[in-house]
């Protein structure tokens, strides 16, 4: 036995050093080989990198938004080859979360990519294979046109991974990606791919464009949005909000930005024509000003890139803002059957547009074939729909005489399916024109900015062009003078007729029984007499009140009261820079100024009475070599308000927002206040308002001074329009509180006295700051309501009061107050 032990232990040993040298062989061979091979691959690679050493691309301007997104450009030519500087940030955003979320720290091969494949396989069985390859192997594989799956190829892509990976920086990898990567038929880079899925250059694309593109590079004769083919419709877009949803893990999207890119539709050039630029206004702005400064041939030719201040995000709810409250205040106006076309053959027509993929909210011409039951039956390519006669309501009544057979009115898509039209609503291209602008108060950085409708037809920028009567926007500036000169919110102003004289116009005649007449100087001239929006009296109301309801009277007497220049001064200091005519009018906006400057006089307001930096679009402009040419910035730092008096008049503004003219700013959910504002006639619309974060104006008319439509007020017309633009907006920002500088008092009012709330006080109470030793110090009694009660009586029935508006008054630095004195509120 121990012979046999022995004998099996040497054959043991014998057969482990027969595996053993066997194994070294392998190794040694395995090794040379490899050596071989790495050789022969290194060359190879070298040739690889020799291939992209020679590129030399030409350059163009950009303007950015302030995220790197560009939003324009400005060019000759446009060409297939595009240096990194060129490619969107959201595309390279968009690639590396989908395709390699290690890209920046891999040295050409992705530990976490492989794992994760290797799941994947296992997971599913063999199912589901991915290749864990990175966009380094991704780019040696498109430009080798070497995609089959076997192990040498991959170890190959490897090798070349790595030395890749020595030989270029990132951004030059990335670069050569972009330009080389496959987009479906023999469109290769990212290039020729804008060019012909959204018709424009590849710096000029959006986020979400740049997202589309990144979701395409994963199958692109798969993923077609072109497709006729509505199941593959629906994959390109569950690939779009895929790409979307990795953004965000990887944290390259905000929720709330994910959350409003998933909601679009996908649109594309040769189905949606009308689609604009994100920011047309803004880039304009940049336009002129760059040519002026740099010249032509520079700014097309010399590879500036423009870093400005706008938010891609905000500025595209803007532009969906101002789109639909436009559209919604035209409809008001009624319909205008000039605007509709007509057909000769409504059977066998072809209008522009049917051949598109058609969605919720897309405008298309529809042919009128006939009426049918109180139905219109509507033909919009192939499709013939029956369109209910609820869905022309707005259009007034005898719709068969206003739209007959053969006439072709435009319609909004309301409901469709696999790209074809269910139901549609009449719709039509609006007169009416709108604006809006989106600043940051502390800085003055432009976030939005939109001039118009539609910038192809008008590049009139009312934003900055157009000067308009601003309404009772004005009246917050009338009464921030008034609690700077001392009154406050619990202050009662006298709602009653009153009647303005000017010494200029009118000669003052005293009689002998000591009575005053007033005889005119001149043929014509009348005294002014305003008028509330209801043409009805209040009496005795506090300032709080006054500013909240918007009461016309009670805002003439306090400028009166307060001194026109003083006014004036007030409203220079807030960053008006406009002409403002020192008349009694000037209380309830008959200046004319632009929406830039009215905005960032609310700025003034919302930062407390530090003076917000004039408004502004450019940050910074940079040369092709990185040169910094020009750089700006905004701090607001100069206190020119009194903060208290400041904080005041926020307050007001605030009830304004909450409970006034401005009430639907609710609807926000978030810490605002603001101002509405409407002209005579309702020729002008106007919001104003501000977080502590975003201060945001909006404007609505016609570019004629001619009636909006009879009631058309600031509420109505603009205030629609600020809502949906700030329910996106807000909550992209810290949400704050307005607060109260230090050594400010707090008092509960009775706001239909202004004295202290008592138990006399029902539901009256307000809780307002005031200065110190300015609360009221007496309290509201019964005797006290029934003083007020008997005045708010009597205040529509008693005689007009006869005020003298003389020259202007000097601007007073406002008086100390005197403690000893009676209640400045009663």
């Amino acid at each position: 036995m121990a012979s046999a032990s022995a004998t099996s232990s040497i054959l043991s040993r014998h057969w482990l050093r027969r595996a053993l040298v066997a194994t070294a062989a392998v190794i040694a061979v395995g090794a040379a080989a490899f050596a071989v091979s790495w050789s022969v691959l290194s060359r190879d690679a070298d040739s690889f990198l020799t291939l992209f050493a020679l590129r030399v691309p030409k350059t163009i301007t950009k303007v950015l938004d302030q995220n790197g997104n560009v939003i324009g450009i400005f060019a000759e030519e446009h060409r297939v080859v595009i240096p990194y500087g060129d490619i969107p940030k959201a595309f390279v955003n968009a690639v590396v979360a989908t395709e390699d979320a290690d890209f920046w720290g891999h040295s050409g091969v992705s530990g976490r990519g492989i794992a994760r494949a290797g799941w994947n396989f296992v997971a599913s069985f063999g199912r589901r294979r991915e290749g864990g390859s990175t966009l380094t192997m991704q780019l040696i594989r498109t430009v080798t046109a070497k995609r089959q799956k076997r192990l040498d190829r991959k170890l190959k892509e490897i090798i070349l991974a790595r030395k890749l990976e020595k030989a270029y920086s990132k951004k030059q990898i990335m670069e050569m990606y972009a330009n080389e990567v496959w987009f479906g038929g023999t469109r290769y880079g990212i290039e020729v791919a804008a060019q012909f899925y959204f018709g424009k250059s590849a710096p000029q694309l959006n986020v979400e464009e740049c997202i589309l593109l990144a979701g395409i590079i994963n199958n692109p004769a798969y993923y077609n949005p072109y497709s006729n083919d509505p199941a593959i419709r629906r994959l390109v877009r569950s690939r779009r909000d895929h790409v979307v949803i990795r953004m965000a893990k990887e944290g390259y999207l905000k929720p709330q930005e994910a959350s409003l890119l998933l909601e679009r539709p996908i649109r594309l050039a040769r189905e949606n024509a009308h689609e604009e630029a994100v920011a047309p206004y803004a880039v304009e702005e940049v336009r002129k000003y760059l040519y002026e400064k740099y010249g032509r041939e520079q700014v097309l030719n010399g590879g500036l890139e423009v870093t400005t201040t706008l938010d891609s995000f905000w500025q595209e709810s803007a532009n969906d803002a101002v789109r639909a409250g436009v559209k919604a205040v035209d409809r008001r106006r009624g319909f205008r059957k000039e605007g509709v076309q007509f057909v000769t053959d409504p059977e066998t027509t072809q209008l522009n547009g049917w051949k598109r993929y058609l969605e919720p909210g897309d405008g298309v011409r529809g042919v009128i074939l006939g009426w049918k039951g109180g139905k219109a039956q509507v033909r919009i390519g192939k499709a013939t729909l029956e369109v209910p006669d609820t869905a022309f309501a707005w259009a007034g009544k005898d719709l068969q005489k206003l739209l007959p057979r053969g006439a072709a009115p435009l319609f909004t898509v309301k409901t469709a399916e696999d790209g074809t039209p269910k139901t549609l609503e009449l719709d039509q291209d609006p007169s009416v024109e709108g604006s809006l602008l989106a600043v940051d108060p502390k800085t003055g950085e432009i976030r939005a900015m939109v001039g118009g409708y539609d910038f192809n037809r008008s590049k009139f920028n009312r934003t900055t062009q157009a000067l308009r009567q601003v309404g009772s926007t004005m009246k917050a500036f009338v009464y921030g003078a008034a609690f700077t000169a001392g009154k406050t919110p619990a202050t009662m102003v006298q709602d009653v007729p009153t009647r303005f004289l000017d010494t200029v116009d009118f000669l003052t005649v005293t009689n002998p029984d000591g009575t005053s007449e007033f005889k005119p100087l001149r043929s014509n001239v009348k005294p002014y007499e305003p008028k509330n929006y209801e043409r009805d009296f209040w009496g005795p109301i506090p300032i709080w009140e006054a500013l909240r309801d918007s009461r016309n009277v009670p805002a003439v007497r306090t400028l009166d009261d307060v001194g026109v220049l003083n006014v004036i001064d007030f409203a220079r200091k807030c960053g008006i820079t406009g002409t403002i005519p020192p008349y009694p009018s000037m209380a309830l906006g008959s200046a004319d100024l632009t929406l830039k400057e009215m905005v960032r006089g609310y700025a003034t307001i919302a930062n407390g009475g530090l003076q917000s930096p004039a408004p502004f679009l450019i940050k910074k402009v940079v040369d092709r070599n990185g040169r910094v040419l020009e750089s700006h910035g905004g701090s607001a730092t100069e206190q020119v308000l009194d903060p208290q008096s400041t904080f005041q008049l926020i307050q007001c503004l605030q009830g304004v927002a909450t409970s006034g003219t401005g009430a639907r700013s609710n609807e926000v959910g978030w810490p605002v206040a603001g101002k509405t504002g409407t002209t005579d006639d309702h020729t002008d619309g106007w919001f104003i308002g501000f977080s502590t974060r975003v201060v945001c104006g909006v404007w609505v008319g016609l570019d004629e001074k001619k009636t909006i439509f009879r009631g058309a007020d600031g509420a109505k017309v603009a205030l629609p329009i600020w809502i949906d633009f700030m329910k996106a907006a807000l909550p992209t920002t810290p949400r704050e509180e307005f607060q109260a500088p230090e050594g400010m008092e707090w008092a509960d009012v009775d706001r239909y006295t202004g004295l202290l709330a008592t138990s006399a006080t029902s539901d009256r109470v307000l809780h307002l700051a005031f200065k110190p030793g300015t609360a009221p110090r007496s309290g509201s009694d019964a005797e006290a309501i029934q003083k007020v009660r008997e005045a708010r009586d009597k205040a529509n029935g008693q005689p007009v009061e006869v005020r003298i508006w003389g020259r202007p008054k000097p601007v007073e630095e406002p008086k100390p107050v005197d403690l000893g004195a009676s209640d400045p509120n009663a």
